[in-house]
């Protein structure tokens, strides 16, 4: 029976990363993306070492938050491959690889994608490593949390009972004691959360809904201005203090 060697070699690979987070959600349309992007764009402002990898890999969409044109970026190769750096963070995705289309995967192809991305892909050091994911807590986050030891979860929710719900579920698996924070997504007025006790995990902060925030996607320096990225550092401070 041959032994899988990338397991061993994800590990040599983040061995200078401090900290991975990934980002998840137990609903589609929550704006995920656009957290794990921002955040990203934001320790990088700070002048921190960080890298941000899009795990979403039958549908990767970080590179529309950063502006970068799959189709026009090859990420080169140097004993692996070296993530292209954009707006002062190091970023990878299968998007450079399928020039932008979906990749339809499912059971095992998911899981070979997911180790073959971490394992070829040369981080070096890195105070902070962001990973983006695909909705749900299949097959991906599970891989996360089998060949990442240390990784912290950061959940992000919206207000309704049916996302919030999926948080409870999460709460009772084994993953739920890798959940770092939640982040309360596009929030009414006087959103009050109350429901988010019940999963026992940490409020990092709680972002109203902004029906201007799509004009900023492609564009950092507009999002780095605005309110949500304001947001989005508050859950930075408290998860780094």
């Amino acid at each position: 029976m041959n032994m899988d060697p990338r397991p061993l070699i994800i590990s040599e690979r983040l061995k200078e990363v401090k900290r991975v987070l990934a980002v998840v959600s137990g609903k589609g349309g929550v704006g995920k993306t656009l957290v794990a992007s921002t955040m990203a764009l934001a320790l990088a402002e700070r002048r921190m070492p960080v890298g941000l990898l899009d795990l979403d890999v039958t549908n990767p969409s970080c590179h529309v938050v950063l502006g970068v044109e799959p189709s026009k970026e090859t990420p080169p190769e140097d004993m692996g491959v070296l993530p292209v750096s954009v707006h002062g963070l190091k970023f990878m995705s299968l998007a450079f690889y399928t020039r932008g289309e979906a990749l339809p995967l499912r059971g095992a192809g998911v899981d070979d994608v997911f180790k073959e991305l971490l394992a070829i892909t040369r981080w070096g050091m890195l105070e902070a490593l962001i990973l983006d994911t695909p909705p749900g807590f299949g097959d991906v986050i599970l891989d996360i949390a089998n060949y990442i030891p240390g990784v912290g979860f950061i959940a992000v929710t919206t207000p309704s009972r049916l996302s919030v719900e999926s948080l409870r579920r999460l709460a009772k698996t084994h993953l739920g004691g890798r959940v770092v924070g939640v982040i309360v997504n596009m929030a009414w007025k006087g959103y009050i959360p109350e429901d988010l006790g019940k999963t026992g995990f940490k409020l990092l902060t709680i972002i109203p809904y902004y029906p201007d925030l799509e004009a900023c996607l492609g564009n950092p320096g507009m999002l780095l201005k605005t309110e949500f990225a304001k947001k989005i550092d508050e859950a930075l401070n408290l998860l780094l203090k």
